[in-house]
């Protein structure tokens, strides 16, 4: 009796890893071409994800643009080197240059207490002695956490898109100071004491934005555009969705649905809408030995790129583990810097290498996802830093 049913359950198991393997099959492609475009269309021609757009930069030069499938679905318009797309928590390299600006300028201090530039206070109740740092914001130590109960009801998709009517201010005082309309001691501070743990915090970032804004006496958005996106030439980017005027926008889909262009009060810390052509301008501005830099000075970079937190894997608003992050440890080296992003219909990733001067771009208009079809995104990022030489 026992040998039958170890001999049904053999027979049930094989049947199990003949359809898996089959759906793998259907659902994966495994070819491998020689050309890099018809080897990332056979990618992603096995996705439902919509549009792709890659920039790949070798020695602080855009080597290679690739392009695929739609920006919107219904109007069959197809995704560029132009398109613009919403890139999520990319943003926050931006964020962390403006702050890095106000630094180098000598109008910040990056160890002073926040609410020496905060006209609210705030303080981590758990430890209501130790003061938050702006370093502490950046390396992402600050005991600062994401409520999502509190910030999926802000995102502006379920009202019909848009900028958010919350300012980044108004938000940030309701949200860390007492007596706010979402303040809670439990659920938006850590137990942990600030400077002690990296905790990932986009309410942290968010704040940033707002600091900008008090020291600059200019909207966040548009002490950017003044400071780096126009010395840069970064025409196509923009925080706001009022500022975007090409009909060139990637839409955000989750599955074939199309969501609207949304956004939330936090903006700084990923509501960053761009090109690939735009955003691989700020990446080569990232290297200290770019003469034609206006964006920070050498040493400037080289601090902000310094090891603080999360076993020195986090910079000053970079990440030496972009690719961990995605499960692609193998792939990761020491001098790779980045950041990724994931929003609902948005996933971006941009990595760069300091001493070689060479970088990729991706901007994708929806999320990697659980799912075998997954796969076949992987083989596509492992191949393009393979191809970017990072």
């Amino acid at each position: 009796m026992i040998k039958k049913a170890t001999k049904i359950l053999g027979v049930i198991i094989t049947l199990v890893l003949v359809i898996a393997s089959i759906a793998i099959a259907l659902k994966v492609d495994f070819s491998n071409p020689a050309n890099i475009e018809k080897f990332v269309y056979n990618k992603m021609n096995k996705t439902d994800v919509p549009g792709v757009s890659i920039a790949i930069i070798k020695n602080n030069k855009v080597d290679k643009y690739i392009s695929y499938g739609y920006a919107n679905v219904n109007e069959r318009k197809k995704v560029s080197q132009d398109t613009v797309f919403q890139i999520a928590s990319l943003s926050k390299v931006v964020t962390a240059t403006a702050i890095m600006q106000l630094y180098e300028k000598k109008k910040i201090n990056l160890d002073d207490e926040i609410n020496k530039y905060l006209p609210f206070s705030v303080v981590n109740p758990h430890f209501p002695n130790k003061p938050i740092t702006v370093r502490m914001l950046l390396d992402h130590t600050s005991g600062i956490e994401d409520n999502w109960d509190v910030l999926d009801s802000l995102y502006t998709i379920d009202s019909g898109g848009g900028d958010s009517k919350i300012s980044v201010g108004e938000f940030s005082k309701e949200y860390l100071n007492v007596g706010g309309k979402w303040y809670s001691k439990e659920k938006n501070f850590t137990n942990n004491k600030p400077g002690t743990t990296f905790v990932y915090s986009n309410v942290g970032y968010g704040l940033l934005g707002y600091i900008v804004e008090q020291i600059s006496q200019l909207p966040f958005d548009q002490y950017t555009q003044q400071n780096i996106f126009e010395p840069l030439g970064m025409s196509q980017t923009h925080w706001l969705h009022k500022d975007i005027k090409t009909e060139n926008f990637a839409l955000p889909y989750e599955g074939n649905r199309a969501l609207p262009k949304y956004s939330f009060p936090t903006y700084p810390d990923g509501s960053l809408k761009t090109n690939v052509l735009d955003f691989s301008k700020f990446l080569i501005s990232m290297s200290a030995t770019n003469e034609n830099n206006t964006v920070l000075k050498p040493e400037t970079i080289k601090e902000m790129f310094s090891p603080q937190s999360n076993d020195g894997k986090q910079t000053l608003g970079w990440s030496n583990s972009s690719l961990d992050d995605i499960f692609m440890k193998k792939l990761n080296n020491d001098d790779i810097v980045g950041h990724t992003g994931s929003d609902p219909g948005v996933f971006s990733i941009a990595l760069y290498n300091l001493e070689k001067k060479n970088g990729l771009v991706i901007f994708m208009n929806q999320q990697m996802g659980l799912k075998i079809q997954t796969i076949n995104i992987y083989f596509m990022i492992k191949r393009l830093v393979k191809e970017a030489a990072l």
